[in-house]
């Protein structure tokens, strides 16, 4: 179930991320102009993100993996992202 960094990294980006790129890509959750406390960091040097750091990336972003997954694969789009993000009380 492995997903390329790149692929993940511009799709987030469509879902209301912005990226600071650095030694790794930072993606930080904007809403209303502003960053929010939600990110997660994606490798520059890994191509593909394997299962566990899949895992990692979603707890970080405060998702389950099902709903990451569903994010980066566009079945949920930015506004069921700020739906979720609201029903949990962080934004």
């Amino acid at each position: 179930m492995s997903r390329k960094n790149h692929t993940i990294i511009a799709r987030l980006k469509k879902k209301g991320f912005s990226a600071d790129m650095s030694r790794h890509s930072k993606l930080t959750f904007q809403h209303n102009g502003c960053d929010t406390q939600i990110r997660t960091w994606v490798s520059h040097g890994k191509k593909e993100i394997g299962d566990r750091l899949l895992s990692l990336m979603a707890e970080q972003l405060q998702l389950s993996k099902q709903q990451f997954i569903e994010a980066i694969d566009c079945s949920v789009d930015g506004e069921a992202l700020i739906l979720i993000y609201h029903e949990k009380n962080l934004l």
